[in-house]
């Protein structure tokens, strides 16, 4: 949870995923590094673009559950649309330096808003669709889907709740054989579990994304 501003406003912090650690964060920097990936959607975001080089950024984290991957799985397929890459970045450097095979499918609304492909990690294989058809198959990241579901041993995705729905469908059509986890796209306004402003449902009732997640098993949300 980032504090934007340097006055009382914005009055809240806005959640931002943890997009790179360590050495691969900023290029030459050292392994105490930590980057943030943001779009510029409001006074909050905007009031980041204004931060000078050198200047303390003040950030309550790592909260909540992030992804987690069984010791045995050696093939991950992962899906992000739109500003979901950002954590999935993370995940990539982190399971590709445990020798895991990784297959990236990116989906985005046109060319300008791809994740640049060259700062991935040469051990990703990625796939990209755009809805306008600007780069890689016209679409989204779900068309590439059932293409590497076999091969994958655990599915790991970020994105809106849309798509969710249409990964559950691919794998339902599967018979839900194997793990696949979701980050919750909701909004968070205090990221402690106090405010429940980040209610999210699930088979087991109510939970909340800041705390009891933003890592779910996409089977147990009620989409």
């Amino acid at each position: 949870m980032v504090r934007c501003g340097n006055g009382i406003e914005p009055l809240l912090r806005r959640p931002l995923s943890v997009h790179r650690i360590g050495n691969s964060a900023v290029d030459g920097h050292g392994a105490g590094d930590l980057a943030l990936l943001y779009k510029i959607s409001g006074p909050g975001t905007s009031s980041l673009v204004d931060k000078d080089k050198g200047e303390t950024l003040d950030v309550v984290g790592p909260l909540g559950k992030g992804f987690s991957v069984h010791k045995e799985s050696k093939n991950l397929l992962l899906i992000a649309s739109g500003w979901g890459i950002s954590p999935i970045v993370c995940l990539a450097d982190i399971e590709v330096r445990k020798g895991r095979s990784i297959v990236l499918l990116i989906g985005a609304q046109t060319l300008s808003e791809v994740y640049p492909t060259h700062l991935l990690p040469t051990e990703v294989e990625v796939q990209i669709a755009t809805e306008d058809g600007s780069l890689g198959r016209q679409g989204s990241a779900i068309d590439y889907v059932s293409e590497f579901w076999e091969w994958a041993d655990e599915v790991l995705c970020s994105g809106p709740m849309s798509m969710y729905r249409s990964v559950a469908d691919i794998a339902r059509n599967y018979g839900f054989r194997k793990r696949v986890q979701a980050l919750a796209d909701v909004g968070m306004a205090c990221g402690i579990g106090v405010c429940y402003g980040c209610t999210v449902w699930t088979r087991q009732g109510a939970k909340l994304a800041c705390k009891d997640g933003p890592c779910f098993n996409l089977r147990d949300l009620v989409l």
